[in-house]
């Protein structure tokens, strides 16, 4: 069996071998996700950022990040990750509501999390913190409130991640026994709609929206709303919804309409198999829609 170095040692090998040394990205960082890395033992945390550590003397690597769970957080560990190089800490919260937690059996009380952001924030750290709606015993209004809780604490970025069932997991024996019930990609794409517009609204970025479809996930999916471009579809409705109350703006609505789009957004505005423009016309009544390149730092235009 290898050894934690090892593995670290072959991955960071193999990633920066793939990159073009005369063309390195800006900010390069090792990652430890999958777990709660403030929960391993002091000396297997040790052994994996020394494992990091040549790399970030030479200057191929700048800074390590992780996740980590906010019962595992308090001022000594996360001291003792800010003097490995670690610059980004992550929380998986997934809810801040007790009923949700205790649901899926990580209870962890909002005064909890409040606590471990503070901790991160005292050695100003870039703090991350993951939401997952859809779980037991959640809904709109309830995630929608661990969104306003989440706004309230300033995370720097923030990732969604819609629920899903994943073989041998607690929610895979709750979905085998009826006592759990996935929620429908429509469902799910109307509330992270909703979530991303408030954070928006806030300035707080979502950097990830939906999990990343790598073979070992998509072998173990059993239910969910699940979709490869799952982020994709969240924007596009967004973008419709601005095409919408552009129109609404009318005071006559024309048989044809077009819209000034910038040249990257334009698969926004049409919608996953032009589904955008094929609902505005049933919606309004409209006979053409037409869509103009506008360049990219342009924003959306109706010309009536």
């Amino acid at each position: 069996m290898r050894s934690d170095q090892e593995i670290v040692h072959e991955a960071i090998r193999t990633y920066l071998g793939a990159l073009d040394p005369n063309n390195l990205p800006k900010k390069r960082e090792v990652a430890f996700y999958g777990g709660s890395f403030t929960g391993l033992t002091v000396e297997r945390q040790s052994n994996l950022f020394d494992a990091v550590m040549p790399w970030i003397k030479t200057g191929h690597i700048d800074s390590i990040r992780v996740s980590t769970h906010s019962l595992l957080v308090d001022d000594i560990n996360i001291s003792f990750l800010k003097d490995n190089f670690v610059q980004v800490v992550e929380l998986g919260i997934q809810s801040t509501n007790n009923d949700v937690l205790n649901a899926v059996g990580r209870s962890c009380g909002f005064a909890t999390v409040q606590g471990a952001v503070k901790s991160i924030r005292k050695r100003n750290l870039t703090l991350g913190l993951q939401l997952m709606p859809g779980l037991p015993k959640d809904d709109e209004s309830t995630f929608l409130q661990s969104v306003k809780d989440v706004i309230a604490l300033r995370p720097d970025f923030v990732r969604i991640y819609p629920t899903l069932v994943i073989r041998n997991t607690t929610l895979f024996k709750m979905y085998n026994t009826g006592e759990y019930l996935p929620w429908s990609l429509n469902r799910m794409l109307q509330l992270v709609k909703a979530s991303m517009i408030e954070f928006e609204q806030a300035d707080i970025p979502v950097i990830r929206v939906g999990l990343h479809s790598d073979p070992s996930m998509l072998e173990n999916l059993v239910d969910g709303p699940y979709h490869p471009s799952f982020r994709y579809l969240v924007d596009s409705l967004i973008a419709r919804d601005r095409m919408v109350s552009m129109i609404e703006g009318l005071k006559n609505i024309p048989s044809d309409l077009t819209f000034k789009v910038p040249s990257n957004k334009v698969s926004l505005y049409l919608g996953h198999k032009k589904s955008n423009i094929h609902e505005i016309k049933k919606m309004f009544g409209i006979n053409h829609i037409f869509l103009q390149q506008t360049g990219n730092h342009e924003d959306l235009k109706l010309v009536a």
